[in-house]
């Protein structure tokens, strides 16, 4: 089995586990009798540990190997969700979402870092746009599992979906087994491989501070989404089988626009596809605000998953193309800590607006978010390392 086949296989597993377990958590919190802010509270701690690990782990990957951090990360994701199964309390649910983020660091520096390092430059747009749809592609099976979990077995949701992340985890970890490591180009005896470079001068590269920030608001509000639709739809009396097939819907037409990414680029070029995704992305993200019938909140999280679907692949080929081949996995990590420095702060503040202002709140403030990425992205272009560079 060819490596990127592995990749392709695990992104649908992990992705498929950790996209369900983000709402299920929710739903947890709310059996429990938790309000808003604990949303935002577990959310945080899921993001808050990756947030300080994720450049050394990026370092780490860039002067080793990718294999060891990617299978940690999916044996982190298992732990988590076979002990969620069990957690009743605030203190054990903050633990496992801890640990659960920490896998999804480990396994996407990890991943990211091998696309990037075995793969052509002229294919980074195409390579990220199938590793990113193999992500969505977890993200709709998963909540179409979990909305048909809700429709037969509603008084024990959480406990089955939990070990049914479990067992999803765990398969993304027997899909790695016997990946070879990736191959170096040789080196003479006298030649020392170049180090990685200090985040600092990283950051420093043109193109990478704007491709973090447009990835941190995408990410952030694929997040906030996920976690405060539930809430969204009790206030409105939707159903759990409803609000998993919205989560569907998006995660659908986020593969689609995935799909289709590597034409969109070659005929409009990045920087111009990027800003119209999430120019479109903020637009159906500010609608969900009104109170709109079903059909209509579905023609939103199309709209959603469509825009929001572009912005990750699109940051990591961004990211990738500019960063020296030695430090991909720093600059990749690089990105990923400000996607969960978004998520660790991110949310409290969504806690804050829903307990106060309502959950509709949280949606109009990331709407905004997500406009003023799109004027931010007007002003700058995306930066292209030279050859042999």
């Amino acid at each position: 089995m060819g490596w990127f086949v592995r990749i392709l296989i695990h992104g649908v597993l992990f992705h498929g586990a950790f996209s369900t377990l983000r709402p299920v958590i929710s739903y947890r919190a709310l059996e429990l009798g938790m309000g808003p802010v604990w949303l935002g509270v577990f959310t945080t701690a899921l993001a808050l540990v990756p947030l300080i690990v994720a450049i050394p782990i990026g370092r780490w990957v860039d002067l080793h190997d990718e294999r060891p951090a990617y299978l940690a990360g999916s044996a982190f994701l298992t732990a988590s969700a076979f002990g969620l199964a069990y957690a009743r309390g605030p203190a054990t649910i903050i633990a496992c979402s801890i640990a659960a983020g920490i896998g999804i660091i480990l396994a996407m520096v990890a991943a990211q870092a091998i696309v990037a390092n075995r793969s052509p430059r002229h294919t980074f747009d195409t390579r990220f746009g199938y590793f990113s749809l193999a992500g969505s592609a977890g993200q709709l099976l998963g909540p179409l599992l979990l909305a048909g979990l809700a429709a037969t077995e509603p008084a024990s949701l959480t406990t089955l979906a939990f070990t049914g992340c479990g067992i999803a985890a765990a398969g993304s970890l027997l899909a790695l087994l016997g990946m070879p490591r990736t191959p170096h180009a040789p080196r003479s005896a006298t030649t020392r491989p170049a180090p990685p470079q200090r985040s600092i001068d990283v950051l420093r590269t043109p193109g990478i501070t704007p491709a973090i920030l447009a990835s941190l608001a995408v990410l952030a509000s694929i997040d906030m989404i996920t976690v405060y639709l539930p809430a969204l739809g009790e206030e409105r009396g939707l159903s759990a089988t409803a609000v998993s097939l919205l989560l569907a819907l998006r995660a659908a037409s986020s593969v689609i626009s995935r799909l289709f990414l590597g034409a969109a680029v070659a005929r409009k070029g990045r920087h111009t596809v990027l800003i119209a995704s999430i120019a479109l992305s903020a637009a159906a993200v500010t609608l969900l605000t009104v109170p709109l019938p079903l059909w209509a909140l579905a023609l939103a999280m199309t709209a959603a998953g469509l825009g929001l679907g572009i912005g990750q692949p699109l940051t990591m080929a961004w990211v990738a193309d500019a960063a020296a081949p030695t430090s991909r996995a720093s600059a990749m990590a690089l990105r990923m800590t400000g996607n969960h420095l978004g998520q660790a702060t991110l949310p409290l503040l969504a806690g804050t607006l829903a307990a106060g202002l309502g959950v509709a709140a949280v949606f109009a403030t990331f709407g905004g978010l997500l406009t003023a990425t799109t004027l931010t992205l007007r002003r700058s272009r995306p930066g292209r390392r030279p050859p042999g560079r």
